[in-house]
């Protein structure tokens, strides 16, 4: 999308909202407009992908979960129910909600676990029982799975270590399903101390935001390295790539995330290639009734 008159986009949108895209990057008026088109793009990027982690993370716990309170004899069990002394009241509640909601049918165990908030899978891995092999089974490619390992699961300073990343990730998970803008983080504590300070530049938002799809890519592969690698291999990790790169944002930055209206013919980008790709501009391609964008990275 690219606004046809930026005016009436400020308008709609609100002058403050793209303020504060201007003082944080310190943007001019069009460069903030485009600016905000990266954060949208972006977005829907980065849903897909949470999307995908979530879904991934949720399912081993799951699974492995059910196999544990079962002995081995199922995949898909109401573990919650057989842990329920074990798990906090606030946890519990969570379970009940939705079995709440759900009445007077009575849901299956995938069912419930489909329903249950981000935040409920951040809160079993810290109440999960210890020492009985479950985080091996969960992340069986895990360096703290490993055989040898000094410092497995069950040294509690390095499995809270470990799993620290289920908190960073639950906060933004939650800032991209409140469409708030992706570039604004807060500061990362450790042991009460501040271990990453706030976003206040650019540099910084792209540090982060890049920091986020490696502790997804790390966190995929510990439980399936080959879906990690089919992930990123993906189309739309591809372009989230070139969103999170200097070159990907200042595109937008200058308002050139759109090809222009005129095309070119197949001669003409095989004279211009090198032009095209310095532009850092999408462009038409067309020859008779046939079109494509080539998009450059």
């Amino acid at each position: 999308m690219q606004p046809k008159s930026p005016q009436l986009f400020e308008s709609i949108i609100s002058k403050p909202r793209l303020d504060s895209y201007k003082g944080y990057f310190r943007a001019t008026a069009d460069e903030s407009i485009g600016l905000y088109m990266w954060n949208c793009e972006l977005t829907a990027c980065m849903s897909t992908l949470l999307a995908f982690f979530e879904v991934t993370i949720r399912n081993r716990i799951h699974l492995q979960m059910s196999r544990y309170t079962s002995h081995g004899t199922s995949q898909s069990s109401h573990w919650y129910d057989h842990l329920a002394r074990q798990l906090k009241p606030t946890t519990v509640r969570k379970i009940v909600d939705v079995r709440t909601k759900m009445t007077p049918r009575v849901p299956s165990p995938d069912e419930i676990v489909s329903r249950v908030t981000f935040g409920f899978w951040s809160a079993i891995l810290g109440q999960v029982p210890q020492n009985r092999g479950i985080f091996e089974q969960i992340f069986p490619h895990h360096p703290l799975s490993q055989p040898g390992t000094a410092r497995g699961w069950s040294d509690r300073t390095a499995r809270s270590h470990a799993l620290s990343f289920m908190f960073e990730l639950n906060d933004f998970r939650n800032r991209v399903a409140h469409h708030e803008p992706l570039w604004k983080f807060p500061p990362v504590q450790a042991t009460n101390t501040p271990a990453l300070p706030g976003s206040i530049s650019e540099a910084d938002s792209l540090y982060r935001l890049n920091r986020i799809l490696n502790l997804i890519d790390s966190t995929v592969h510990a439980i399936e390295p080959q879906l990690q690698a089919d992930m990123a291999a993906a189309s739309w990790r591809r372009k989230l790539n070139f969103l999170l790169s200097p070159r990907g944002i200042q595109r937008y930055k200058n308002m050139k995330h759109a090809p222009k209206p005129n095309s070119a013919t197949p001669a003409e980008f095989r004279r211009s290639f090198s032009l095209y790709v310095k532009s850092n501009q999408p462009v038409f391609v067309k020859r008779s009734r046939v079109s494509g964008i080539f998009i450059p990275d």
